[in-house]
């Protein structure tokens, strides 16, 4: 008679480390990937913020006042009458008077002001209206929340001049483009042209 030959209780243990061993090499590489997904997400829906706020500010400044509108004693210099970019603590303010959408066919203009504080970058709006000078923004609303930096800069005169800072050199050409570049909490740059 044969004897049946079967597994030795070492060998069953080698084999349950190994596939415990194996459990958690998979569980490491599954747990891995999920949170790479997360951060992926993460950086997906602050990349989409910053496109729909640089896609705002180019709208803005499409919609601005045309020239014809504005009184003739406003200030003219390398930025059309309709935009303004003042100094403000360690950044810029941008001013853009735009045409306001408005039923009923009236034209009026409103002041739209971006400006980067502590907490990020702001939109603020003032109320459409039909006198000059056109009324100051209201309150202010929270568009990228961490953002670093917001620069703006003009190419006239075949020079990129930076606009709002002391010390930066001035052109007398009328500017032909503008140049926003936005800082996220992260340290990248997102930039884009518009001509004017």
């Amino acid at each position: 008679m044969r004897a049946t030959r079967g597994f030795t209780l070492v060998e069953m243990l080698v084999a349950i480390a190994l596939l415990g061993l194996l459990g958690v090499i998979s569980w490491r590489g599954l747990d891995y990937v999920s949170g790479q997904r997360a951060r992926i997400d993460q950086g997906a829906e602050n990349l989409s913020r910053i496109l729909r706020v640089i896609a705002q500010i180019g709208r803005d400044l499409e919609q601005r006042v045309p020239e014809t509108v504005i009184p003739a004693d406003a200030a003219a210099g390398v930025l059309p009458a309709s935009l303004a970019v003042v100094e403000e603590g360690s950044g810029v303010r941008l001013e853009v008077l735009r045409l306001a959408p408005v039923a009923g066919g009236a034209t009026l203009a409103q002041r739209v002001v971006y400006r980067l504080t502590d907490k990020g970058l702001e939109r603020a709006v003032s109320a459409p209206g039909d006198v000059w000078p056109v009324a100051q923004a209201g309150e202010a609303v929270m568009l990228l929340p961490g953002a670093k930096r917001f620069a703006v800069r003009a190419y006239s005169g075949g020079l990129w001049v930076e606009l709002g800072l002391p010390g930066t050199p001035r052109s007398l050409a009328r500017a032909t483009g503008l140049e926003i570049s936005i800082d996220d909490a992260g340290g990248a740059r997102y930039t884009r042209i518009i001509a004017l």
